[in-house]
């Protein structure tokens, strides 16, 4: 199945990614609004190379090739933080893109500081 389908990656597959030097990439699929005390949307991740020319879609499964898709921003920091970021920066409007570095890089492709952690 990896054969057909080599720009999707799983969770385990996606750690593995990022310490190769992949960085994360939130992609805004739907503008997030507030309901209450929580933030609603629809955000799916990618892990990207530096050189931006391949990407890979994360999914839930390799063999459903469903992709995985956080409609709340608490689900994905969540979600951030078990991958090892330590700061985030969530895209709130329509096609909007945020990169995150893996822990220990320093993201050159941010226009703010990202804090990165060695742990």
């Amino acid at each position: 199945m990896i054969e057909e389908a080599p720009n999707v990656v799983t969770e385990d597959g996606l750690r593995g990614l990022l310490a190769d030097g992949y960085l994360l990439e939130v992609v805004c699929k739907e503008e997030g609004e507030k309901r209450h005390n929580s933030w609603y949307g629809t955000w799916v991740v990618r892990a990207v190379a530096e050189d931006g020319r391949a990407d890979k879609m994360l999914v839930t499964s390799r063999s459903y090739l469903k992709v995985r898709e956080f409609k709340t921003i608490v689900g994905l920091v969540s979600f951030l933080a078990e991958m090892g970021c330590k700061s985030v920066s969530i895209p709130l409007e329509e096609g909007g893109r945020e990169r995150h570095a893996a822990p220990g890089r320093v993201d050159a492709h941010r226009t703010g500081p990202v804090l990165v952690s060695d742990n």
